[in-house]
């Protein structure tokens, strides 16, 4: 494989049974017809892209693929979590982050993978975060939702609700909010605004609904509130969205993955991006899922990729 002199971004095109195929070639249509200029690799089943290309009727060459990296396997198309699916998923995450490694590609841009498809492989990973997160050596990556209007960060992800509580510790706390405070001025924001969610009910109120706040959070706003950030909180989590769109806040910390996505879902579903941050690499995503029940049905948005696309291309053109 050769350098290309304007690096790529690759694409992973997730898992072939789930909607990924179909919003890429969508999304690198659009591209090609506004005259976008993006180059990308793709990697993962050419068998299913092009399944997507003849079901959406695109027969005309989609020029801004530098190269293709396939894995085809054995598939069957069962719109369903498949020992295959989770294989092709795991092969195609992998290659991508040996191309970044390697300086082949400027960015990571991933279509949807189903977990269940990943653990049937064999390969027991909480999703695209945390394999990547191991394949670059790094204990814990963090996943940042990103929209128009606010980012939101999650100090705990794919944790149960038990143990995500128990890793609310004002050490981790102030650990996230400097990554993300780190990330937001990267894109340019001038003294971001910071919130931090609370975890209890009305963030606790003053120790009555539980002592998280008083005990782990408050002290961490604190110590950051010295060192300069414009950040409040705790803010209870039943406001702190609303005010986050009406543009009190740049960026949100959550406290667990629910707290941050049922918001960020309800108000931005075809609009934000999965961001992963605190990582020596640029990775964005779809913030949705394989959705096999619509999978090879000319239904899927490519409103999401297109945005995942565009941040990483964003992202990886600042110096």
């Amino acid at each position: 494989m050769k350098h290309i002199k304007n690096l790529p971004l690759c694409i992973t095109l997730g898992d072939p049974s789930g909607i990924g195929p179909e919003i890429t070639v969508k999304a690198l249509n659009f591209l090609q017809k506004k005259k976008i200029n993006i180059n990308f690799i793709l990697i993962g089943s050419k068998k299913a892209f092009l399944k997507a290309c003849d079901i959406l009727n695109i027969k005309s060459k989609i020029t801004n693929i530098a190269e293709f990296i396939d894995f085809s396997e054995n598939i069957q198309f069962k719109n369903k979590p498949s020992i295959v699916g989770g294989s092709i998923s795991y092969k195609s995450i992998c290659k991508a982050a040996d191309l970044y490694k390697k300086n082949f590609i400027k960015a990571i841009v991933t279509a949807p993978i189903s977990k269940e498809s990943l653990h049937l492989a064999g390969y027991k990973f909480d999703g695209h975060t945390g394999l990547l997160g191991s394949l670059f050596n790094i204990e814990e990556p963090y996943l940042m939702l990103s929209n128009k209007k606010f980012s939101t960060l999650h100090v705990t992800c794919h944790k149960s609700l038990k143990d995500a509580i128990k890793l609310i510790t004002k050490k981790k706390i102030i650990e996230v909010i400097n990554i993300g405070h780190k990330h937001m001025l990267k894109i340019n924001k001038t003294e971001p605004r910071i919130a931090v969610c609370g975890l209890n009910p009305h963030a606790g109120e003053n120790g009555i609904f539980g002592s998280e706040e008083i005990d782990e959070i408050i002290p961490a706003i604190k110590i950051l509130l010295k060192k300069g950030l414009n950040i409040i909180g705790p803010v209870s989590s039943d406001i702190i969205f609303r005010e986050a769109v009406q543009n009190k806040y740049d960026l949100v910390i959550a406290n667990y993955h629910d707290q941050g996505h049922i918001p960020v879902k309800l108000l931005y579903f075809d609009q934000s991006v999965n961001v992963t941050v605190g990582v020596p690499f640029i990775r964005t995503s779809v913030d949705h899922g394989t959705a096999f029940n619509i999978a090879y049905k000319n239904k899927a948005s490519a409103v999401n990729m297109l945005k995942a696309i565009f941040y990483a291309h964003k992202m990886s053109n600042i110096k």
